[in-house]
């Protein structure tokens, strides 16, 4: 692609950013925040809520089931539903316990200049040497003019 050499736009997570910081910079900075969204998800345990409240929404389940006496056919469709409800509310009551934003280990999240998404059209069709503040408005636009 022709901006590939831009020096105000890099490839981050196979999109295209722009910045009117130098790429360098900007992409360290992004690539830092990103690592510690990462880590501070990591670190709250949300896979331990979500998955006891799986289990504890197939549990539900079966045990409504047995007791309603349902044919094991409709299993197939309540089963994956009580998953997916005990999951969320797994979630929803892990951020009613843990409600802070990060977790206390952590040092604040590191933040990142401006930065704009650009859309595959405006990397298409803009010129290569375009200015960090033209991509820019192209990129909010959605279109090279």
């Amino acid at each position: 692609m022709a901006l590939d050499d831009n020096p105000w736009v890099f490839r981050y997570e196979g999109r295209l950013w722009v910045s009117e910081t130098p790429r360098e910079r900007a992409y360290s900075e992004l690539k830092a925040q990103r690592e510690w969204d990462a880590l501070n998800a990591k670190l709250q345990r949300w896979w331990v809520a979500i998955g006891i409240g799986a289990v504890v929404g197939v549990a539900a389940t079966l045990g409504l089931g047995t007791v309603l006496g349902i044919p094991p056919a409709f299993y197939l469709v309540g089963l994956p539903i009580g998953f997916g409800i005990g999951a969320v509310v797994g979630a929803l009551v892990n951020r009613r316990i843990s409600p802070e934003a990060q977790h206390a280990s952590l040092p604040e999240r590191p933040t990142t200049p401006f930065l704009v998404k650009v859309p595959p059209r405006v990397a298409s069709k803009a010129p290569a040497d375009a200015s960090a503040r033209d991509l820019i408005e192209w990129s909010q636009r959605g279109y090279v003019s």
